[in-house]
């Protein structure tokens, strides 16, 4: 008896473990088409406005990204034109506020970047090892090239350490 109750423990131990994994919901919609993200990546990089505090970089994507493209968007790329990766990536500094966006989809020649009051980040957790919350746009953006798109995004993620 004493054994199954020992492999019972294990049991919720290993679900319990899998519980604490990063999660996501939510699409990001580009000319019409809603994407559906499924992964969420998180990690500290130097602060770009004060660089005695870290910001944090939060990608958000309809598919798994290459462990190499979630650092550097130059990875990802050929993924994002052929139409099989889409991606929201906000930059989210100490005082839980977006100081940079990117949006990632074939439509776009480029894609959309910069900084925008439009893209909101509304924090539920926000410390040194979790980040958790709802990314979204205020209304329907246009690219450069005119294509509207939208995101409402929420998750929960670890925070990778800087390198």
């Amino acid at each position: 008896m004493r054994f199954n109750t020992f492999l019972l423990l294990i049991a919720f131990g290993f679900v319990s473990i899998l519980g604490a994994e990063n999660q996501v919901k939510g699409n990001f919609t580009v000319a019409g088409k809603a994407f559906p993200i499924t992964h969420v990546y998180a990690f500290a990089e130097k602060g770009f406005f004060d660089p005695t505090k870290d910001d944090v970089v939060v990608l958000l994507c309809d598919a798994a990204v290459p462990a190499a493209g979630v650092r550097d968007p130059f990875e990802r790329r050929d993924l994002v034109k052929a139409d099989k990766l889409h991606c929201v990536q906000q930059t989210i500094n100490s005082e839980k506020q977006v100081i940079q966006f990117k949006v990632e989809d074939s439509h776009f020649k480029m894609p959309e970047a910069g900084g925008s009051t439009y893209q909101v980040f509304e924090a539920k957790t926000f410390d040194a090892k979790t980040i958790a919350g709802r990314s979204y746009t205020k209304s329907e953006q246009k690219s450069f090239e005119d294509v509207p798109y939208t995101y409402d995004i929420t998750f929960s993620a670890s925070i990778e350490p800087k390198k």
